[in-house]
C-alpha cells in the first residue's frame, strides 16, 4: 500500500503493520507454518487489532499467509521443489520475453533508467549475514526486473512478475548466501544488449541470469 495524500491515517498505519510484518516473515523471524495472534501482534505493535487484520489481509493475498476457518492466519509453509521449479520456469518465460520485447522498444531514456538503477547498487556493500544489505540488493533485482517489464510495455506482465518476485525474494532471504556480484554482471549484460537494440541477444543475457539465479538458489534451497 503506497502512502499518498488521500491516504488515512489508519491506511497509514495499516502499511506500516504490513511492512513489519513482511520483513519478519520474509527474513524468517517468524517461521513457516506458525500462527500468527492478531492481538499479540497488535499489543506488540502498539496498534489495534484493525490495522493487523489489514495487513494480515494483504499478505494473504500474496501468498505470505494462509487463513484457516475458525483458526486464524498462518505464515505460509515453504515451496515444494516442484513448485518452487514451476516458478522458475514461469519467470523463464515471462522474462525472456520481456528482455527481447524491451530492446526491441527502449529509448534513451530507458536505457538511462536501467543504468542509473544499476548504479545505485554498485557502491552498496554486500555482506551475506547482514539483513539490510541482503534486503538493499534485493529491492534492486526487484527493481531492475520490473523495469525491463515496464519497458516491454506489457501490464499483465509485469503484474504477473511483482507476485512472483514476492516468493523468489523469501526464497533467498532464508536459504541462499548473497550473490549479488554475479547478478549485477549478468543485469550489465542485459542492459547492454537493450542497449544495442539486439532482441535475440537480450532474450539470452535473461535466460542466462535467470537460469543462473535458478541454479544458484535451488542449491541452497534442498
Amino acid at each position: 500500500m503506497s502512502e499518498n495524500s488521500t491516504e488515512t491515517p489508519e491506511g497509514g498505519v495499516s502499511a506500516h503493520v504490513y511492512q513489519k510484518l513482511f520483513r519478519m516473515v520474509m527474513s524468517n523471524d517468524i517461521a513457516p507454518g506458525s500462527r500468527l495472534n492478531i492481538d499479540k501482534i497488535a499489543v506488540e505493535l502498539g496498534v489495534s487489532t484493525t490495522p493487523v487484520r489489514e495487513a494480515l489481509a494483504r499478505l494473504e493475498t500474496q501468498e505470505l499467509v494462509t487463513k484457516e476457518p475458525m483458526r486464524g492466519y498462518f505464515v505460509s509453509p515453504i515451496m515444494s521443489g516442484e513448485e518452487f521449479d514451476d516458478l522458475w520456469e514461469f519467470r523463464l518465460l515471462l522474462e525472456v520475453y520481456a528482455a527481447s520485447r524491451a530492446a526491441e522498444r527502449a529509448n534513451a531514456d530507458d536505457i538511462d533508467r536501467l543504468r542509473r538503477e544499476l548504479a545505485s547498487i554498485r557502491p552498496v556493500r554486500l555482506l551475506d549475514d547482514d539483513y539490510t544489505s541482503m534486503a538493499t540488493f534485493r529491492n534492486h533485482d526487484q527493481c531492475f526486473h520490473e523495469l525491463v517489464l515496464d519497458i516491454a510495455g506489457n501490464r499483465q506482465a509485469s503484474k504477473a512478475l511483482a507476485q512472483a518476485h514476492v516468493h523468489t525474494r523469501m526464497l533467498r532471504m532464508r536459504f541462499v548466501p548473497l550473490d549479488g556480484y554475479h547478478a549485477i554482471q549478468e543485469h550489465d549484460d542485459i542492459i547492454d544488449a537493450i542497449a544495442a537494440a539486439d532482441p535475440d541477444r537480450a532474450a539470452e543475457a535473461m535466460r542466462t541470469h535467470v537460469q543462473n539465479a535458478h541454479e544458484r538458489i535451488r542449491a541452497y534451497a534442498q
